[in-house]
């Protein structure tokens, strides 16, 4: 059985709702009491949060929903979330999945890394660690690892403006009109980019 939680959030700390909008979440988990504890904690944030207590449903909730980002547990009744992973991502490419389990380590976390999964939480996970998850998945931050070997301005300029351009480009799956759109910038400045940082794909 499926939920909207739609109740009226609190306005206090809700960061997501800085952006002007509210990111829609949908929770997948066939644990109602878990899922009320996470919808409780993310709409405390301004996230749009949506229960899924039935895998089976989830894919058609998915697809009349419009969400940004989807929770899965693994081990559910039904559909588990090592089999409804790959549906998700081949119907839904762009859509981000974080993983949310029990049933987790460091010694399987590549394997759903490698299915798709953007993220993978052990439960018991912090709310920091899930929140950091979340806001990197829907867009609101990203962590751009950059590492610099000398002080040279140009070619800091040069390394930040390739580690961007790169990262937009991944998150647009290389469309070139999309990651200028995710930059700011025209697709014809973007072009010069990639021919001044010689980056090619």
């Amino acid at each position: 059985m499926a939920q909207k939680k739609n109740e009226q959030r609190p306005k206090e700390g809700a960061s997501v709702d800085d952006l002007g909008e509210s990111k829609k979440v949908l929770a997948v988990d066939d644990d109602a009491v878990e899922c009320e504890l996470i919808g409780n904690l993310l709409e405390h944030k301004g996230y749009d949060v949506t229960a899924c207590t039935d895998s089976h449903q989830a894919i058609d909730m998915i697809a009349a929903g419009e969400f940004d980002c989807i929770l899965l547990d693994l081990h559910m009744n039904g559909l588990d979330g090592t089999e409804l992973l790959p549906i998700i991502k081949h119907k839904f490419p762009e859509l981000p999945v974080i993983i949310v389990s029990g049933f987790v380590d460091a010694s399987n976390q590549r394997y759903y890394n490698s299915l798709g999964a953007f993220e993978v939480l052990g439960k018991p996970f912090s709310r920091e660690h899930l929140l950091d998850a979340l806001k990197r998945a829907v867009g609101v931050t990203e962590t751009i690892p950059l590492v610099l070997d000398n002080l040279s301005l140009l070619d800091a300029r040069d390394r930040v403006y390739r580690k961007l351009i790169v990262t937009a480009l991944r998150r647009a799956n290389w469309n070139q009109i999309k990651a200028a759109k995710l930059l700011g910038i025209s697709r014809h400045c973007l072009m010069r980019w990639l021919k001044k940082l010689q980056i090619t794909y």
